[in-house]
């Protein structure tokens, strides 16, 4: 098997089970092309690292991967520091396509959850891009986070385009970096792209939690039906 550059991604892709099924005023203008066919392969396995520093799981059941985040405790991607439970896999230092479809609803009254697509360089180093929620609206965000500090580059407050379920797509140019997201899989409507330098090694579906009171952190449980990655 190639490990490294785009060869390595296809083959690392061939090999996942969580993929079987495989406009707005800031954002109107449409992905031209939809990813590619999800194809069968088996989870977990070698090249897939399940990440929970605080606690929580992931398992496999009826083609879907499930991230399960307890409550009570904080899991956070962004507060005090990077405390999400995440799935995710290496990949080289090439432009890439990656798209994952998310099953599991995101409920506005749920505060402070978070389900998305996270690509690392290390603990203090990467990008978010998720549906949040804040306990009257279920938002759209990206951040950047560099040596630990978070910069928010595109945050829709209101998300009236979410649907369940909803499809979260990032592209990689360089430093470039375009995110998209979709309700059908087939038009995509991108947000504004933004750059970062440091260079991504690991990518993969989280979810996260939070509340000032951390006892009272509510429990989040992210279905993901497949995760995509194309050159």
């Amino acid at each position: 098997m190639c490990r490294n550059g785009t060869e390595y991604l296809r083959a690392v892709a061939t090999w996942l089970a969580i993929m079987l099924a495989v406009h707005s005023a800031y954002a109107s203008t449409p992905v031209p092309a939809a990813p590619g066919v999800p194809l069968a392969s088996s989870f977990p396995g070698p090249f897939w690292d399940v990440v929970a520093s605080q606690g929580g799981t992931a398992s496999v059941s009826n083609a879907h991967l499930f991230l399960d985040v307890p409550g009570g405790s904080n899991h956070d991607a962004l507060l005090p520091s990077n405390q999400a439970v995440r799935v995710v896999q290496p990949i080289g230092n090439e432009n890439f396509d990656v798209a994952i479809k998310i099953d599991s609803p995101a409920v506005a009254a749920n505060a402070d959850t978070s389900q998305g697509l996270m690509l690392l360089a290390d603990e203090k180093d990467f990008i978010t891009f998720a549906v949040v929620t804040d306990g009257t609206h279920i938002s759209l965000n990206a951040h950047t986070v560099t040596n630990g500090a978070a910069t928010t580059v595109f945050d829709d407050g209101d998300f009236t385009e979410y649907q369940n379920p909803v499809y979260l797509r990032i592209t990689r140019a360089g430093i470039t970096y375009t995110a998209s997201y979709s309700i059908d899989g087939v038009i995509w409507t991108q947000v504004p792209s933004f750059t970062y330098k440091a260079v991504p090694t690991w990518i993969g579906p989280f979810a996260g939690n939070y509340n000032p009171t951390p006892a009272k952190a509510l429990p989040v449980v992210m279905s993901v039906n497949w995760f995509n990655v194309q050159e």
